[in-house]
């Protein structure tokens, strides 16, 4: 600080002691003058960044690039389910990527932590919410067997419902449908007792 400061000071006294002349350029003196205006304030520019090391988020690897909601989630849901994604501070840095690519393995994904495509954040995200929700004391599971059983909960196949059809004018009586993923039943419901007397 001592230095900038005698800098400046020594420059004032130069401009102050040295008598203004008519100054004329040519357009080389000016491009150069521009080049050399343009080093000068990038020097000054990183002294007073330290060189750009100052004033990021530690942990994250990012180098000052801001965090995100979709970064903190990310690590939070990463660290629930046991893949270390470290500190939650929404940098998406090397201990994040890595964790996402664990993450990407065990689900069967393709392995790439720098590409995180938006479906595995949602997978991760839907099990996530679901896990703090219940998911965990319904399962009485933890970490990644947690997460497994969710992504198997998602791909077995749903049990058929039951619907009521209501007859048709054509029809004696309504129908029960059974409608599987894959196949459709029909039976018919009872038929109603007639009142012959």
């Amino acid at each position: 600080m001592i230095i900038k400061s005698l800098t400046a000071a020594t420059f004032a006294v130069a401009l102050a002691a040295v008598p203004a002349q008519e100054a004329r350029a040519d357009a080389g003196d000016v491009v150069g003058g521009l080049i050399i205006g343009g080093l000068i304030g990038a020097a000054i520019a990183n002294g007073n960044n330290g060189g750009g090391n100052r004033g990021t988020t530690s942990g994250g690897g990012g180098g000052g690039i801001p965090a995100t909601q979709m970064g903190r989630d990310t690590q939070t849901a990463l660290n629930y389910f046991g893949f270390q994604a470290g500190a939650v501070d929404g940098q998406i840095g090397n201990g994040t990527r890595q964790a996402i690519e664990r993450y990407q393995l065990v689900m069967g994904y393709p392995v790439n932590g720098r590409e995180y495509a938006t479906y595995q954040y949602d997978q991760l995200m839907q099990a996530y919410y679901w896990a703090i929700n219940g998911g965990s004391a319904q399962t009485g599971l933890v970490g990644q067997p947690l997460l497994i059983a969710y992504r198997n909960a998602q791909v077995a196949p749903q049990q058929p419902q039951v619907v009521v059809v209501p007859a048709q004018p054509q029809q004696p009586a309504p129908q029960v449908v059974a409608q599987p993923p894959a196949q459709t039943v029909i039976v018919p419901a009872p038929q109603p007792a007639s009142s012959n007397k």
